[in-house]
């Protein structure tokens, strides 16, 4: 079986990480609150225990999203290297002189954060 080669299936695919890092920071973020508010809550027993929660869910919170923003980092890498490597075939395809398939704009980075 012949396979052709189809850009859209890349930027496809690289769509779809851009869509899992916007993902992975929201879900580090809650995640480390969960587990800090849990820790909190627990070692401060029934005295004081939901400001514990609060203040452990809050720095385990800062802790996961600064993981979660790194492996977003690298999920966004991912993605423009197979974009760069529609380009590079779509280019040397062109200087060749050989059918080119057509491939739509490239996506913008989403905006994991947004200033102020």
């Amino acid at each position: 079986m012949l396979v052709q080669y189809d850009p859209n299936i890349i930027q496809t695919h690289a769509e779809s990480l851009y869509e899992q890092a916007k993902g992975v920071v929201v879900r580090g973020g809650l995640a480390g609150f969960a587990v800090g508010a849990f820790i909190g809550y627990a070692v401060g027993g029934s005295e004081g225990g939901s400001t514990l929660a609060v203040i452990g869910g809050a720095l385990l919170a800062i802790i996961g999203v600064a993981m979660a923003r790194s492996r977003a980092l690298t999920l966004q890498l991912q993605a423009q290297m197979a974009l760069c490597q529609v380009a590079i075939e779509a280019n040397t395809r062109r200087a060749t002189g050989a059918a080119v398939a057509p491939v739509g704009p490239p996506a913008e980075p989403p905006q994991l954060f947004q200033a102020g």
